[in-house]
This record gives structure tokens, C-alpha cells and sequence, in this order.
């Protein structure tokens, strides 16, 4: 199954199934059997699995779509997954703790390994590893779970797209609109949205109490194409405020970048621990599993060079850089062959991959 043959029909599979053309559509299925999807809870967090139309077992993924209130039942998620399955893979996509809120914690890593955890255990997986498929943060979480401790020696590969590997660089992007490069600072603006998946992450991860509900509850109902989105908190009365609150504050709506990293340093030791956890690139040292990224050589939220970092300290990466990637969404074009080329290079490689 890991041939590279093999590699090229199933992707082929996937992208006529999830075209848009309703000819290749068609094809695809004449040529492929229907998937089983059904809903299910694993390891606590509800799922949807698609199972594909032939005998077991067989390759299993777990795909980890990115920040969207939808969740798993976006409908690009929900196309990717009939897709994969139909190119022959047990598809398991989970709604993990946070994600769809755009609060992204200790908690969201936690629930994404014990979801691989529990799904390496199926009888459907084959040889007992799994696969981990992500997009944009989902791929980062992909990434966190690979390097945990209870599940790397049972993951097979990591494919994914656009994804961050340093939270602290997330941080000051959505904050100043800055990048480090070398020993400077470059302009990088990003999309209003990173600066409110930000805020509710760092709102998530203070400790448990009444400021920790009154940020979280303030940024719960913005949005996501909100020209403004951190207004609420600026219009927070700060007297009474525990520091640690006052602190979260103050790095949110800062948007100098001299001032980033004295507020960052004022965060709690625990929640600058937590930074830590949520960065790839920390522990890139316990990255065993095959990984293959892609990105657009500018991505609009997450820089290329944050993929490119991960691919220097860990041997196992290999990076693809595509413009026929806008963010997490293909740019197919007969107009940009080379582009287009990479892209399913990519693609090939990556099915090939995690096909355990």
C-alpha cells in the first residue's frame, strides 16, 4: 500500500472526490467504493469516522482540521474525510477540547493524544500506528501529539499544511504585525482573527477563577470576521483584576514591539510553561515519525520560516514550499504548473507516508 503508484491513485481519488467539477466527482466514485461514516466518542471527544468500502484492517489517520467554529463538521472537513476514506483510509476526525472556540491550551494537546491513542488501539489500524493529518493549528497539534511520549512510537508519519512551531512567535505576530528575523524584527501583518484565537488561548490558560471566565465569556461571542475583535477587552473595567489577568491584558493589546518581550516575561512562569508545550519546536528533539509540511512561500497567519525551524531541528521534517498553497486552501491552477506540481508532489508523499 505504500507504493508510490499506489500513492498517486489514492491521491488521485482524493481530489476528484472533493473537486468541485461534478464529472470528476462522479468518476471518482464509479471508481472508488462508498464510505461508511458514522458519529461516535472517542477517548471523550466526539468524532466522526469514515470507514472505507473494503475489508479491514488498513491504514488508519487522524485528521485535525484547523481553528473553525464548525469543527469536524465543516464541510471542507467532511469532503476531505469521505475522500480519504474513499482512497481506502480509516478517517477519524475529532472535535477536540478548545479548538472549535479558537482556544488552543494544554488541554487541546491532551485530548488529541489520547485520541491517537485510543485510535492506534482499534483492530481496523493496521500494525497498530496511525497517521496524523492537520491543517493550520490542526497540523501543529498533529505535530504536539506525534512528539508525546505515550503515543510517538505509534504514529507512522505527519502530513500537514501551513502549521505554527513556536506559540510565542504566534504571540507576537497577532500582537505587533512582527516577525524575528535574525536579530531584527520584520513587518509581517496578519488577519485580525490570529489576534483573537491568541487571546482566548492565553484567556483559556489562566488559572481557574472568575477573571478566567470573565475574558473567556467577553471573547466567547466576537466574531471570527470581526474588524475588532479584542474591543471587549479593552472596554473591561481593570480594577479588581487578579495580575495574572492584568498581565494577559496588558500583552493582547500591546501593539508595539519594543514592549513585547518585557509583557511576555510578565505572563506567570505557568503560562509561559504552557507557551512552551504548545510549540512544536521546543521538543522537536522527540520527533521520531516522518513528517511532511507544506506552505506558501508567504502565508497569510503562520510565516514559512516557522515550518522551515522545525525542518532544522528535526531531521525526520522535509518542507514543501508551494504558492499553489493560500493558507490551508489548494490553489489549483493550469496557469502555475510548477506550483501545481509541488503541490501534488506533496500530497503524494504525504498519503505515501502515513500509510502505516
Amino acid at each position: 500500500m505504500g507504493s508510490s503508484p499506489a500513492a498517486h491513485a489514492r491521491l488521485l481519488a482524493v481530489l476528484a472526490t472533493t473537486s468541485r467539477h461534478p464529472l470528476l466527482r462522479g468518476m471518482a466514485k464509479l471508481a472508488t467504493a462508498d464510505p461508511r461514516l458514522e458519529e461516535i466518542v472517542v477517548a471523550g471527544a466526539p468524532a466522526t469516522l469514515a470507514r472505507p468500502g473494503r475489508a479491514w484492517p488498513c491504514s488508519t489517520l487522524v485528521f485535525i482540521n484547523g481553528v473553525t467554529a464548525q469543527g469536524r463538521r465543516h464541510p471542507d472537513v467532511q469532503r476531505l474525510a469521505r475522500a480519504l476514506a474513499r482512497a481506502g483510509y480509516l478517517v477519524l476526525v475529532p472535535d477536540l477540547t478548545g479548538l472549535s472556540r479558537g482556544e488552543i491550551t494544554a488541554r487541546t494537546v491532551a485530548a488529541a493524544v489520547d485520541v491517537g491513542c485510543a485510535a492506534a488501539e482499534w483492530p481496523e489500524a493496521l500494525d497498530g500506528r496511525i497517521g496524523l493529518l492537520g491543517v493550520s493549528v490542526g497540523t501543529t497539534l498533529a505535530l504536539l501529539a506525534a512528539e508525546d511520549r505515550r503515543l510517538a512510537a505509534r504514529v507512522s508519519a505527519v502530513a500537514g499544511i501551513a502549521p505554527y512551531t513556536d506559540f510565542v512567535n504566534v504571540i507576537r505576530l497577532a500582537t505587533t504585525g512582527t516577525y524575528p528575523s535574525g536579530k531584527s524584527l520584520d513587518r509581517y501583518p496578519v488577519p485580525a482573527f490570529l489576534g483573537l484565537v491568541v487571546a482566548r488561548s492565553l484567556a483559556a490558560g489562566l488559572p481557574e477563577g472568575a477573571d478566567r471566565d470573565l475574558l473567556r465569556a467577553t471573547l466567547a461571542t466576537v466574531e471570527a470576521d470581526a474588524v475588532d475583535p479584542l474591543g471587549g477587552l479593552r472596554r473591561l473595567r481593570r480594577a479588581g483584576l487578579s495580575p495574572p489577568a492584568l498581565a494577559v491584558l496588558d500583552l493582547t493589546l500591546n501593539r508595539e514591539p519594543r514592549r513585547f518581550d518585557p509583557l511576555y516575561a510578565g505572563l506567570p512562569a505557568k503560562m509561559r510553561a504552557s507557551g512552551a508545550r504548545l510549540s512544536p519546536l521546543a521538543a522537536a528533539d522527540r520527533l521520531r515519525a516522518s513528517v511532511e509540511l507544506a506552505s506558501a512561500p508567504r502565508d497569510k497567519y503562520f510565516p514559512l520560516a516557522e515550518s522551515l525551524a522545525l525542518a532544522r531541528a528535526a531531521p525526520s521534517v522535509r518542507v514543501t514550499v508551494t504558492p499553489a498553497l493560500a493558507h490551508a486552501d489548494p490553489r489549483i491552477t493550469l496557469r502555475d504548473l510548477r506550483g501545481l506540481a509541488e503541490l501534488w508532489g506533496f500530497g503524494v508523499r504525504a498519503l505515501r507516508s502515513t500509510a502505516a
